[in-house]
């Protein structure tokens, strides 16, 4: 009953969603893109702002700063983001896509809540009291909101004490820091380390703004790693490898199979890099192989760059002579 009021409602509000599709693709296109702003930092963005207003997982500063975000205006998120948000609230539908924690095992279209459980999990571990870790690093931030307010877990880093940085591009940062003042979010806390991965290491623009190598680093890596090559992803790990003992890093993954459209997922694939490409510009050049047995490549893939997985799930089924689409990791020192 709750799905087919939830598809009702859709069916009702679908001149709406269409447009608002629409004026958000060409705001993406012609305002973002041209700017060298990301363009797939919205879809985990995105993911997680549903489900706050749906109110499945709590993340207030991703609502405050939307609105100033370049592809979300005012407009979109009348026509687009609260219809389909209404939609799944007045119906009370979660299904899978709007579920938090997301099912297990998860799928392509139901991933990104699987992942944004698994790393708020990961942080809030990190945060503990009893934890060693004395800075977080999110690398490739985009409009990740995590540093800003309470994650699920009720952790707050703002009040752990702990150093907090965040490293992306200088386009896609300044729209960041932008954002947050316009809505006025608190970020006196968090330490902007803008980078030019052409140009400069992460950890050079870290270490210029105050970052300590000796300290113990908890370092989050989302939704980045398939859009670089091989000998990026290795270099990256290399140095968190030589980072202070006890640090780690949390990432997820393609399977290799995915990215180059092998078997299992030749056509998925090849639709996968098609729309990215069409869409955002952009490509997929790396994954690990999930090929079984999935755990234990990706346990040597790890321990080949110096580093140990503490903890793995896979996205997707993991059984038998099954294929995952990617795995959530983390890994340390």
């Amino acid at each position: 009953m709750k799905a087919l009021l939830f598809g009702l409602l859709c069916a009702v509000f679908s001149p709406l969603l269409l447009v608002g599709s629409l004026v958000f693709a060409c705001r993406v296109r012609f305002i973002n893109m041209p700017r060298g702003i990301s363009g797939t930092a919205y879809e985990p963005y995105m993911a997680r702002l549903i489900l706050h207003l749906i109110g499945s997982r709590r993340d207030a500063v991703s609502e405050r700063i939307a609105a100033h975000l370049p592809a979300l205006s005012p407009l979109v998120m009348r026509i687009l983001v609260h219809p389909m948000a209404n939609a799944a609230r007045w119906s009370g539908f979660r299904g899978s896509f709007f579920a938090f924690p997301g099912p297990r095992p998860s799928t392509l279209l139901t991933f990104i809540s699987h992942r944004t459980h698994f790393f708020d999990t990961a942080i809030a571990a990190a945060a503990e009291p009893n934890s060693p870790i004395r800075q977080f690093v999110f690398l490739g931030a985009g409009w990740d909101t995590r540093a800003y307010g309470p994650l699920s877990e009720g952790v707050d880093l703002a009040g752990t004490g702990v150093k907090v940085f965040e490293v992306d591009e200088p386009p896609t940062q300044q729209v960041k820091v932008h954002a947050l003042r316009a809505a006025g979010a608190e970020h006196s806390h968090v330490t902007f380390a803008p980078t030019d991965f052409n140009q400069q290491s992460w950890l050079d623009s870290l270490r210029e703004h105050g970052f300590d190598p000796a300290l113990p680093t908890f370092i989050l890596w989302e939704g980045v790693t398939m859009y670089l090559d091989d000998a990026a992803v290795s270099k990256t790990l290399a140095q968190v490898a030589g980072l202070a003992p006890g640090s780690r890093i949390a990432f997820d993954f393609l399977s290799r199979e995915l990215v180059f459209s092998r078997k299992p997922y030749v056509v998925m694939g090849t639709y996968m890099r098609y729309a990215l490409k069409s869409f955002y510009g952009e490509r997929m050049h790396f994954g690990i192989s999930t090929a079984a047995p999935a755990r234990q490549q990706v346990m040597d893939f790890f321990e080949g760059r110096g580093l140990v997985v503490e903890n793995f799930e896979p996205l997707g089924r993991e059984a038998g002579r099954s294929t995952p689409i990617g795995g959530l990791v983390v890994a340390s020192r």
